[in-house]
Parts: structure tokens; sequence; C-alpha cells
């Protein structure tokens, strides 16, 4: 049973082809007398790990995981890891944390893999690259980050002149987008402090606003028909501060809307995340601009259909409002 699994593993594996790559010569600063070549990897004939539930029957997991072991003793005795990699769709509803110990692997190098820019993403239902060595997958500078997490690796380890790289990197073409890997590499302590800070910052100061409507149904103040009410108001003094709540890019400026004013809608982890901030008195940033968490994007109005001073402020996860209050630590009752 267990050789022919090893069949259909190298049957499966037949596309990992080292080629020289013109693409490399683009990251600049990663050059050595001897340039390592790129791996091509398909997403789509990776072997499929089924379950990560022990099971005797489940033979893909069982050899996935002696794989690992063994590539545990090779780096510890300082002969080469054999690096493949596994595709596994989390039906199974694991959290990230509990997938990463499952597996064996540290959370930085499924992260870095897989797009996931903090540790408290939801992953279910989500397809997972698993790899059998440990490291940091960091995008070519010839690719454009798709969080903010890259944004930063990029940063620090490609765009610096002194390189920091452990002894071992291999570059990889995993469906179309080109990384570097730094094997055995872990995250900085500010690198962790950014993967593991997910809380969002709130729009406003603490004990400068009141939440004035709530979320769900109300009667609309001008109308008063019972409508939909998409979003929270935070009640504060006009000219408060209105900050980003998490890192992103400005999708929308919109100036005297007859209903919502001036308003701004922001853009996080490429479109899977809105924040909406409406009523401004006016605001700071432009359409496509990139902002920090916390930094200030507008001023607190009362601009558009109003009957006071507040901030109209909505989250929408795959276009589909949330409630804010599930979402941002509310001291404020």
């Amino acid at each position: 049973m267990k050789k022919s699994f090893f069949i259909f593993l190298l049957c499966n594996l037949f596309f990992l082809t080292a080629q020289n790559s013109t693409e490399i010569e683009k990251t600049g600063h990663l050059q050595d007398k001897k340039t390592p070549k790129l791996i091509e990897i398909n997403k789509n004939k990776l072997p499929i790990i089924e379950s990560l539930l022990p099971n005797r029957a489940n033979l893909v997991f069982k050899e996935y995981q002696s794989i690992i072991e063994s590539n545990s003793k090779a780096i510890r005795a300082g002969r080469e890891p054999e690096i493949l990699f596994f595709l596994y769709k989390n039906t199974e509803n694991f959290t990230f944390q509990a997938l990463a110990a499952r597996c064996c692997i540290t959370q930085e190098t499924l992260a870095t893999l897989n797009q996931i820019d903090n540790g408290q993403q939801n992953i279910k239902n989500k397809e997972m690259i698993l790899p059998t060595v440990n490291g940091i997958f960091i995008p070519s500078l010839d690719e454009k980050p798709l969080n903010s997490l890259e944004t930063l690796l990029q940063e620090n380890y490609l765009k610096t002149d002194i390189q920091t790289l452990t002894k071992n990197y291999f570059y990889y073409n995993i469906n179309g987008r080109n990384y570097v890997f730094l094997q055995d590499k872990r995250f900085s302590s500010i690198e962790r402090a950014y993967f593991l800070d997910s809380a969002l910052q709130l729009p406003l100061d603490k004990n400068t606003f009141w939440v004035s409507s709530e979320f769900g149904k109300r009667k609309n103040p001008f109308s008063h028909e019972e409508k939909n009410h998409n979003g929270i108001d935070l009640a504060a003094p006009e000219g408060t501060p209105v900050y980003a709540i998490k890192d992103g890019a400005v999708f929308v400026c919109v100036q005297d809307d007859k209903e919502f004013g001036n308003y701004v809608i922001l853009s996080h982890d490429t479109g899977k995340i809105t924040s909406v901030y409406a009523h401004l008195q006016s605001f700071t940033v432009e359409k496509y601009q990139t902002v920090k968490k916390g930094e200030i994007i507008g001023y607190v109005g009362q601009t558009g259909m109003v009957t006071g001073p507040h901030l109209h402020f909505e989250i929408r996860q795959g276009g589909k409002p949330e409630n804010p209050r599930q979402k941002l630590k509310l001291d404020e009752k």
C-alpha cells in the first residue's frame, strides 16, 4: 500500500521542474554567483490530503507527517530536506492555530504561503497548501503584495542592501506567483506582533462618542419607515478625528452625497472587508491611496441627511453588512 502511494506521489510531483528564470533577475537584491533555480508548483496537481484526523486509512496524511519528521531529522543532521507540497481543504473547520499544530508546521510558514495576514483569520473551507519544511515565503519584488504582511516582509528582506537571509533559500513559482523561500526563517518580534495583532482600531478615540443608533432594523428619522440600518451611528463633537480601523486602500471618496454627505470607503485584505465612514465634515485621503491602521482619514461632521454630528460607520465582509459591535471592542454600552 505504501509503495503504491509513493508511485501516486511521484506521478503528482512530476511537474516540479527546475529551470533558470529571467524573472529572478528582477529581484536584484538576492543575486549571488550561484543563483538558485526557479521551481514551479501547480496547485491543481498536488497530492490531496482529505483529512487531518488520525486514521489508519488516512495514508496521505500519514505520509505527509512522515516526510515532515524525516525532514526535521535531516536538518538537524545538516542534510538537505525534501521540500514537497500537499493540498488540503479545511472542511473540518480547524482554526488557523489548530491547523498549524496538527501539521507540525509553523504558523508563519502556512501564513506566508497561503496569503494569511493575521492569526485570527477565518480559514473555514479554505484551500491550504501544506509544505513539508518550515520557513517564510516572500513574494519577489516583481509581485504586488496581496496584504500588509507581504508588504512588510518585502520591505524587511528584499528591499534592503544588507541581507539577513538564512543560508538556504529557494525560488518558487506557485500558481503563477514568484516567491523567495527562506528555509527555517521565523518572524522577527515586530513581524510576529504585527501578525498576531488582529484587533481592529476604533474609528474614534475612546470616551469621545456614544452609540446613538444601533445596527439592524430601525425607524428612519426622516421617512419614519422601518428599514435596515447597516451600520452604527457614533455621536461625537464635530471635528473629532476619524481613524482607519485596519490597513487598506481608499476605495471610494465622495463629497456632498444627498444621504451620506462626505464619506469614505476603505478596502481591506484585497477587498474581503470594507469599512464605511459617512457624514464627515471633511476627509484627508484620496482614492486609491494606501492607509495604515490608526491613520486619520477624516473628521466627524453632519453632512448629508443627519439630525446632528455623528459618524455613520459600517463593516462589510464579502459585501454583506456585519454588526460593528461584534467586530470592535466598544467600551461604551
